[in-house]
């Protein structure tokens, strides 16, 4: 479950799994975009950030 402010709802709206629209894998950490019931999407940012070794 995920939890977005949505600016048409103007609340909190909480989401399930199934509103996931796309989910990345980047260098800065895990990009997972949601579109809310109304239509609105919103991204968020989470999971650790990527080491680069240190030789």
């Amino acid at each position: 479950m995920f939890v977005i402010d949505c600016p048409a709802h103007r609340s909190r709206v909480l989401l399930s799994e199934r509103r996931i629209r796309s989910l990345r894998n980047t260098d800065a950490g895990v990009l997972i975009d949601l579109e809310c019931y109304c239509g609105h999407v919103e991204r968020l940012h989470t999971g650790r950030t990527h080491e680069r070794r240190r030789h």
